[in-house]
């Protein structure tokens, strides 16, 4: 008959599991931080006279979109109908969108013209208040027209848009060539252009400092639950703590890695999601 494995054993091969859970949670999160530091390092302000690639800061003059719109950022979702006492719509994201409509922006005393665009490169990024706000639900008209249809499996099919209207200010990120006369921004050499409302340089560091702070918490969590597990005398109540503790890391640390991917996830992907309650109406 086989002897069972001495608890000492069992611990460390748990350990291990726990290790290289761990461990890959890291790697996935320092991916997300390299990536924000390396888009970071490309936003070097190009100023009043400089051209080739890089960001431009200014306020736009002209929109040829929609409402004289720049561009928009578009959210495609499908919301069904929750279970409960009261009707509730709850959203789910299908993949964003980005596109330029053309126009022109003023930065730095230089006129610059925005060419219209889209497709994968073109990223459209506003602050989260503004996409929440253009979310939401309108009136209790519209919530009850997508109650029928958010009741069926198909679900309510809507388009969340954000524009970067006439007069906003402006962060865009391509390549400024000059054209005669004229100053035009195109897609940086991989293709990327990128129309913001917010800074992207203060996104890209807060989101990078979250990472730093996620990632050596972890590795700090994970020590202290190894350094407790190992307690001697191995079998006491210490370690025995330190095993608890190591199965609630182990089952809270992978979500936690999935939470921190949504945060550090830049505008232009970054979920939305959302629900519709029927508004209050007015008295």
């Amino acid at each position: 008959m086989t002897k069972p494995l001495p608890y000492e054993l069992m611990g460390l091969f748990v350990l291990g599991v726990l290790w290289v859970n761990t461990l890959l949670v890291l790697a996935a999160a320092y991916k997300e931080i390299a990536a924000l530091s390396a888009l970071a390092r490309r936003f070097v302000p190009l100023g009043a006279t400089n051209e080739g690639t890089g960001l431009l800061i200014g306020r736009v003059t002209r929109g040829d979109g929609e409402g004289r719109a720049l561009a928009a950022h578009h959210v495609p979702q499908v919301g069904r109908l929750a279970r409960g006492d009261e009707p509730l719509v709850l959203f789910e994201d299908r993949p964003p969108e980005g596109a330029s409509f053309g126009g022109a922006i003023e930065a730095e005393g230089r006129a610059v013209e925005i060419p219209p665009l889209a497709g994968p490169g073109v990223e459209v990024w506003h602050g989260p208040d503004a996409l929440r706000a253009a979310a939401a639900c309108p009136s209790p008209e519209a919530f009850d027209a997508a109650l029928p249809d958010a009741r069926k499996a198909r679900g309510f099919s809507r388009k969340v848009t954000a524009n970067i209207p006439e007069g906003r200010v402006l962060y865009a990120f391509g390549a400024l060539r000059k054209d005669g006369p004229t100053s035009r921004l195109a897609p940086a050499e991989d293709g990327t252009l990128i129309l913001s409302t917010i800074d992207p340089r203060s996104f890209c560091g807060q989101k990078t400092r979250l990472g730093w702070l996620f990632l050596f918490g972890v590795l700090a969590l994970a020590a202290g639950v190894t350094a407790l597990a190992l307690h001697e005398p191995i079998v006491s109540t210490t370690s025995k703590l330190g095993g608890v503790l190591g199965l609630a890391f182990f089952l809270i640390v992978q979500p936690a890695g999935t939470g921190l991917r949504d945060a550090l996830a830049r505008p232009s992907v970054a979920a939305l999601r959302g629900e519709w309650r029927r508004p209050g109406r007015a008295s």
